[in-house]
Order: C-alpha cells, then sequence, then structure tokens
C-alpha cells in the first residue's frame, strides 16, 4: 500500500513541478499582478479577471488551475489586491488565498517607482474521492491531508518610465527559509524588461524578455511580443523549454477583455501530453 500512495504522490509532484515551469500567460502582458505584488493597481482604476489554465490535456491527471484576481486604487499612490487560486494536478489539489498592498512613488510624469508586498494563505490537499478504493482508504493518505496550512509571502518592485516597464519580484518567501511545507517545486523569483513602442494612436509593439527561477530547475527564460491593434492584441512568445505561445485579446470599449492563448508541448514530452490552453476574462472599471 505504501507504494501505491508513493506512486501517487510523486505523479502529483511531479504534474505541479512541470506546472511551475509554465506559468499563466496572462501574468507577462494582460494581468502582470499575478507575478509581482508592486503590479497591483498599477493602471490606477479598478480590475477583475479570471483565468483558466488546461495544461497537458492527453495525460491523465494533468493539471488544471483556476484564478481569480482584483486591484484597486485606494488613491493616486496606494492599491489594494487580492488573488484566489485553484490549482489541481492528479490528486493534488492547492489552495491558495492572497492579499496585496502596493505603493507607487511618483518620480515625474508617467515615471514612477511602485513596491508591493503580498501574505499568501496556502493549503495542500489530496483528493480522496479521487483515489482508487484501496488508496482512499489508506490511513498514510489521510495523513497527508492532515497537514498544516500555512503562510507565505512575496515581495515586487516595478520601475515604469514612459513605454519603458522593469519588474522583479521575490517569490514564496517562507518556502526559501524552510522546505517543510512545499511539496512540490515553486517559483523563487520573477524578472522583466519591456518596451511600448507606440507607432501611432491605434498601432503598438511591446517586446518583453522575462528571467524566472524554479527551485531545483535551471532558471527559465522567455521572449514574448504584444502588438495591438486597435482593439485588437495578438501575443507570440518563445520559451525556455522550447515551446511556443500564441494568443489573441479582444478589448471592447478599453473594459472587457477576452484573450485566449495556447502553448505548444515543451520539446522532452512532444507528441505525448498535448499543449495548454489559457483563457481569460476581465473587466476594467
Amino acid at each position: 500500500m505504501k507504494r501505491i500512495i508513493t506512486t501517487i504522490l510523486l505523479s502529483a509532484v511531479f504534474f505541479q513541478a512541470l506546472a511551475q515551469l509554465t506559468p499563466l500567460k496572462s501574468q507577462f502582458f494582460i494581468n502582470p499582478y499575478l507575478a509581482n505584488p508592486a503590479m497591483a493597481g498599477w493602471e490606477g482604476r479598478t480590475s477583475v479577471f479570471a483565468n483558466y489554465s488546461n495544461q497537458w490535456n492527453k495525460l491523465e491527471g494533468a493539471p488544471e488551475m483556476f484564478a481569480v484576481s482584483a486591484a484597486t486604487p485606494l488613491n493616486d499612490k496606494a492599491s489594494l489586491g487580492v488573488n484566489f487560486i485553484n490549482d489541481r494536478a492528479g490528486l493534488m489539489l492547492k489552495t491558495q488565498a492572497m492579499a496585496s498592498f502596493s505603493y507607487k512613488v511618483p518620480l515625474a510624469d508617467e515615471h514612477s517607482l511602485r513596491f508591493g508586498l503580498s501574505v499568501t494563505w496556502a493549503q495542500d490537499r489530496l483528493d480522496r474521492n479521487q483515489a482508487s478504493e484501496a488508496a482512499a482508504n489508506d490511513p498514510e493518505l489521510a495523513r497527508y491531508n492532515d497537514r498544516e496550512n500555512y503562510l507565505d509571502g512575496n515581495f515586487g518592485i516595478s520601475y515604469l518610465n514612459h513605454g519603458f516597464e522593469a519588474q522583479f519580484s521575490y517569490l514564496n518567501l517562507n518556502q526559501r527559509r524552510s522546505s517543510r511545507f512545499s511539496t512540490v517545486d515553486y517559483s523563487t523569483f520573477y524578472s522583466s524588461v519591456a518596451y511600448r513602442f507606440q507607432l501611432d494612436q491605434t498601432f503598438s509593439v511591446k517586446p518583453l524578455f522575462a528571467f524566472r527561477g524554479v527551485k531545483n530547475f535551471e532558471n527559465q527564460y522567455d521572449i514574448a511580443t504584444e502588438l495591438k491593434a486597435d482593439d485588437l492584441a495578438f501575443y507570440t512568445m518563445y520559451h525556455s523549454n522550447k515551446s511556443f505561445t500564441g494568443g489573441i485579446g479582444y478589448n471592447y470599449m478599453k473594459k472587457l477583455n477576452i484573450s485566449a492563448l495556447y502553448n505548444s508541448e515543451p520539446s522532452n514530452i512532444r507528441g505525448l501530453s498535448g499543449g495548454i490552453f489559457d483563457l481569460v476574462l476581465g473587466y476594467r472599471f
């Protein structure tokens, strides 16, 4: 029986570790608050986003993630954000609720530094209802679900100067100090630089380079471009796991946003896993 439980845990850990290498694609352009608490409320208006990600659907028990986030400015400098994530990989369920505070330090017109801090409550569980009858009744599985919940945190900073944008966030602060909470490899930092070239009133191009850390893996990088034409946005990305992402978004009245992105399979599992589909629905007030 212990062999069954070990297999269940290793399968879940494998899926969640791979998921860390392929984050939600909306964090690069559409909703940067997902990767950096300093970007909560950065647009100066209230926003709400829902994100669904379906990964590697050719594999049984492949990861699925649903996230809802909201951010609002309190005044011209301070903003609050909240983020709720439900993440499933095999039998493993991770629930996370996060509250964030960001503060803007104006340097000049459209030129500022932003600082952000998040506090996160998280819970890891195994879904015994999806296990076989033998595994579901095993006391080892029950003891796994007796694990205590834990608090974590993220710290972020961003520099915005007209079309230029630089970000850095230090992630999972508590897990970096103590490994006893973590069952999977986790993101350790996120950094990016980008610049928006405004070619005319309706057309712009924004290239972005991101560099990310995942514990027990080599650092990852992403090369991405957002092309905006009127109410449409087009996304292309190349990732260091030798996969590609393409997507399209529609922005109605500069308020309602609907975006869909597809990430191809990484080179080492190409043809075996299926790609990753991200659907984003957002509204800016």
